[in-house]
């Protein structure tokens, strides 16, 4: 019966708006870059391949979050709006079934589109007779999927919370707001005012799973992370390009699983319908 629930939901997430506005802007972006990489310049202090791949993944870290808030922080309330999800706890099914069939198509219709992007930039920098570096493909998809995992999981737990489909994407949107800008401009101040040590700089940043994504793809390209400055200087000094590059794609990782259990936890205690 799970699988039916599934094979529900995954024709249901196909259909929607934001399914075809992911894959739209995967094939947008993977066309664009590959047009303006033709050239041979540097950035970051690579050209060709690992310039396509850095601004695809830069750019992507703002969308992907954003997106995967989007497909997720209304799957229960809209389920509970439309009267799908008393029509599912109505066969004979547990709630964590149920849970699953919400979660999971869900998620997989947000990696399957990072996947055949940074798969199919790899296999067209291929064909044009550039080289590969396959750590960076590795680094990369890390990364994004990364970021799909953490903020799907929120935003199945903000919607597991909400009591209306209006409010689940208030919440969803002030999420995203937040880590993408207003994070920044608060920790840039307490920088200012207190003169913070690298270290607590480093520890405060890393908390945003968004900057961590941002950081990775510094510490895959750059191992020596000077853009950053003293908060680099110190990453590189005390911890290394290996061990910052794992923590910073290994936190959105936890935190996915961490806000998945939290998300499943309030679904099977909750009223939900």
């Amino acid at each position: 019966m799970i699988g039916a629930l599934l094979r529900l939901e995954g024709h249901s997430v196909v259909r929607a708006r934001w399914f075809a506005a992911s894959v739209a802007l995967s094939i947008a972006l993977v066309g664009f870059f590959l047009v303006v990489a033709t050239r041979e310049s540097a950035v970051l202090g690579f050209t060709g391949f690992g310039k396509v791949m850095a601004g695809v993944v830069q750019v992507s870290l703002l969308m992907v979050p954003l997106l995967a808030l989007a497909s997720t922080a209304q799957a229960v309330t809209a389920a509970r709006q439309a009267g799908v999800l008393e029509w599912y706890m109505s066969q004979p099914v547990s709630r964590d079934a149920c849970f699953r069939a919400l979660f999971l198509p869900r998620i997989a219709a947000l990696v399957l589109p990072i996947v055949g992007s940074i798969g199919g930039l790899a296999a067209a920098a291929a064909i044009m007779g550039q080289p590969v570096e396959l750590r960076l493909v590795g680094v990369f998809l890390a990364v994004l999927v990364g970021q799909a995992l953490a903020f799907g999981a929120i935003g199945m737990w903000v919607s597991c919370i909400s009591r209306a489909p209006e409010q689940a994407l208030l919440a969803a949107v002030a999420i995203w707001m937040a880590t993408a800008v207003l994070v920044d401009f608060v920790l840039l101040g307490v920088m200012l005012r207190w003169d913070l040590p690298p270290m607590v700089v480093f520890v405060l940043a890393g908390l945003n799973p968004m900057q961590d994504g941002r950081v990775a793809v510094l510490a895959a390209v750059d191992p020596q992370m000077g853009v950053l400055g003293p908060v680099g200087t110190w990453a590189v000094a005390t911890l290394g390009a290996t061990a910052t590059l794992a923590i910073t794609v290994g936190w959105p990782l936890v935190l996915a699983a961490g806000a998945s259990l939290l998300a499943r936890w309030e679904f099977l205690r909750r009223d939900v319908l």
